[in-house]
């Protein structure tokens, strides 16, 4: 019994060693290509997005929607009507719904631009099993009110059975991303919804166990360029109960009476306020986002900030971490770690 407990042991430590790392060049590339041109646009040098995004879409012919969309919009407003054109069309192959007067209003000229046909194709059989799963996932979470204890029996069985399913689905038909099951339109980060299944296998949930870690298969999908890196990080930080993958963030403070205060950032985001243990852990997070092929936790909340009051970019699957308190005094307690951006030099 000795010899089986500390096999467990030995297991359960290397399975928390365990790293998670993008290996695919072409990605690498690309991912970073992706961030310096994320970089320009918050610095408004468009013309300078707008030459990254070529070479980025020039390693990897199936960018991620977001990038596709961010393009579009940086050749927009740098008049290049061509790029914008060819990006809106293949957004719209992906199930992206415009506005009526998006077309007429963007490309005046459009009979003038290159028709270029889907080079993908929605395999809807695949979409209507997701959904399906993901109708059982939310069944009793919905019913329930946001009161998940008393369906907790309930919860417990219909999660293990949408991550089962799920799992021999994506094995069976590969990971499923944007290219074969389209956009979800309810998602302004194209967030899909069977990434809720996954969500509901967070190693710490207290409402039902853990059935399926899908670590493997997010790192796979990584390598394969069918996630996007903030979705991957986020995803296998929950599956693995770690914080490996994001320290600053930017939270919102809601109250019973429906009123927000937003928005306030650690106060070591200013580097004259890190000590040595904050140093050390930024250090680490860092070094896990790299090998995602992720930019800087610094970066992405500058991102996040550029993004409050110019939404129409996309950066990051995670903008705002809302929180909910009962007391006002436990909030302000809260906020003492924190500095609010209006009064922050960013």
């Amino acid at each position: 019994m000795k010899i089986l407990t500390l096999l467990f042991f030995l297991v359960s430590l290397i399975s928390q060693a365990q790293t998670f790392e993008l290996r695919n060049k072409k990605l690498i590339r690309y991912y970073d290509l992706i961030n310096e041109a994320e970089k320009k646009i918050i610095t408004n040098d468009l013309n300078g997005a707008n030459v990254l995004y070529k070479k980025a879409f020039r390693e990897f012919k199936y960018p991620h929607a977001k990038d596709l969309q961010n393009s579009m919009k940086v050749a927009l407003k740098t008049n290049d009507l061509e790029t914008a054109y060819a990006h809106y069309q293949t957004l719209k192959c992906l199930g992206k719904k415009f506005d009526d007067d998006f077309l007429t209003k963007n490309f005046k000229n459009y009979e003038e631009y290159k028709k270029i046909p889907c080079q993908n194709t929605i395999d809807l059989t695949y979409k209507k099993s997701l959904d399906s799963l993901v109708k059982v996932d939310q069944y009793y979470r919905k019913l329930s009110g946001g009161n998940y204890q008393a369906y907790k029996k309930e919860i417990t069985k219909s999660d293990s059975i949408a991550s089962t399913n799920l799992l021999k689905l994506i094995q069976k038909k590969g990971f499923p991303n944007e290219y074969n099951i389209g956009l979800e339109m309810k998602s302004w980060v194209y967030f899909h919804d069977f990434y809720l299944i996954i969500w509901h296998q967070l190693a710490s949930n207290n409402i039902s166990s853990q059935k399926v870690n899908f670590s493997n298969e997010i790192v796979k999908a990584l390598n394969d360029g069918k996630i996007r890196p903030d979705i991957a990080g986020f995803l296998l930080d929950l599956n693995n109960n770690t914080y490996d993958y994001s320290y600053f963030k930017i939270y919102q403070f809601n109250s019973n009476d429906e009123r927000s205060d937003c928005c306030y950032v650690s106060k070591d985001f200013l580097p004259e306020n890190r000590n040595e243990s904050s140093l050390k852990k930024i250090q680490q997070v860092n070094g896990k986002r790299k090998l995602l092929g992720l930019s800087s936790t610094e970066e992405e909340v500058r991102k996040s900030i550029f993004y409050l009051n110019n939404k129409d970019y996309i950066f990051s699957n995670n903008v705002i971490e809302g929180w909910n308190f009962n007391n006002s005094k436990d909030a302000d307690i809260m906020k003492k770690s924190l500095i609010k951006l209006d009064d922050t030099p960013h």
